[in-house]
């Protein structure tokens, strides 16, 4: 079997300086080679925010609103991320480790290269979104969205997918054998070429209106 290519994770220097955000200019809010720690972004800077090679340790994003937002070799560790909307926004080389992304909407947006994990991540709604390279690690997704979805190398390992919802996105080529797909609603025109274990066929069979007696 052909090798999955590898998803790159954030590439940063060594040594970071810390960095307060009342030193970006609300006007042009470029964030460089930084580090934010321990504090809550103001919402002058969600605008068409730039961050490139920078890492946010405990940093507040929470119920934040982002138009045109891109981030770029980030690291988000230990974040709270609770309800925050991000469209028309790009995540290239992105890690979110150890953060809460409860309630994240990702509207429009792209999303390269992109490492969740461990991440507590329900009701995560995923809405004309395209996700290259994404790998979702460890996570908890239950009740999570997805919408007109473009799935490109999408993988999961070890995720609750519990109750999830799949509207007009193609499963072909997804493997779900690492995730809990128990009570997920999806159109069985869009299941076709998704890799399940023989459980989740029985499940999804039952979707198709199969009838399956026990043994």
């Amino acid at each position: 079997m052909k090798k999955k290519p590898v998803i790159h994770l954030p590439e940063l220097p060594k040594t970071l300086a810390p960095e307060a955000f009342t030193e970006v200019e609300i006007d042009d809010p470029y964030l460089y080679q930084a580090l934010y720690e321990k504090e809550a972004l103001p919402i002058e800077l969600t605008e068409r925010i730039d961050a490139n090679q920078v890492c946010f340790r405990n940093v507040s994003f929470a119920g934040l609103v982002f138009e045109r937002a891109s981030f770029e070799n980030v690291r988000f560790e230990q974040c709270d991320l609770t309800g925050c909307q991000f469209r028309d926004s790009r995540f290239h080389r992105v890690l979110f480790q150890d953060c809460r992304l409860t309630g994240v909407q990702l509207e429009e947006t792209t999303l390269d290269h992109v490492t969740v994990k461990a991440c507590q991540a329900n009701y995560l709604q995923v809405i004309r979104t395209s996700l290259r390279q994404v790998m979702f690690e460890q996570t908890a997704m239950r009740e999570t969205q997805f919408f007109e979805g473009k799935l490109i190398d999408l993988r999961f390992e070890d995720v609750e997918l519990m109750e999830s919802q799949w509207v007009e996105t193609p499963l072909k080529g997804l493997d779900l054998r690492q995730a809990d797909v128990s009570g997920i609603t999806i159109d069985p025109r869009f299941l076709t070429g998704a890799i399940v274990t023989e459980d989740q066929a029985i499940a999804f069979a039952r979707l198709l209106g199969l009838v399956i007696p026990q043994a």
